[in-house]
């Protein structure tokens, strides 16, 4: 015996929402955090390999002072010969979700290191946007703001 048409449409939408479930993440906010981590350890440690495998093709990078970079420009920065930073303290952290396959993190920052023989000492807010693709998350835009140093 067949159940009932509202029952057959409630079981399909029970269905439907389960699969729905199981589909997403357990903890997608997770998903984002450990990606932004990722991408804050391969700056850290001028890891090419990671970098360009978390940079979209389109990636486009404003600096402080309102410069605008592409990929290779970002890539090469961290990468360069001389360039050795010292683990970075934030502040103010942020994680907003814009959709369910785009992401916004940010903060406050202060960096230190050194740039080819030259001491860097930096303090700004900063924006990455990332965005859910083939399954992983990728940065497609990141932001600048220079703050005045303490």
């Amino acid at each position: 015996m067949r159940p009932p048409a509202t029952m057959r449409i409630l079981l399909l939408l029970v269905a439907g929402f389960a699969t729905a479930a199981l589909a997403q993440p357990a903890n997608p906010n997770a998903e984002v955090r450990a990606a932004a981590q990722a991408f804050a350890d391969a700056q850290l440690h001028g890891d090419r390999a990671t970098l360009e495998r978390m940079l979209a093709p389109e990636f486009l990078f404003v600096r402080g002072s309102g410069r605008v970079g592409d990929r290779r420009d970002f890539i090469d920065g961290f990468t360069a010969p001389g360039h050795r930073l010292e683990p970075l303290t934030t502040a103010n952290p942020l994680l907003l979700r814009v959709s369910g396959d785009v992401a916004i993190v940010g903060g406050e920052a202060w960096i230190k290191g050194n740039d080819g023989g030259t001491p860097i000492a930096e303090h700004f807010r900063y924006s990455d946007t990332f965005a859910r693709r083939d399954g992983r998350w990728v940065v497609v835009y990141t932001q600048i703001t220079a703050l005045p140093a303490r």
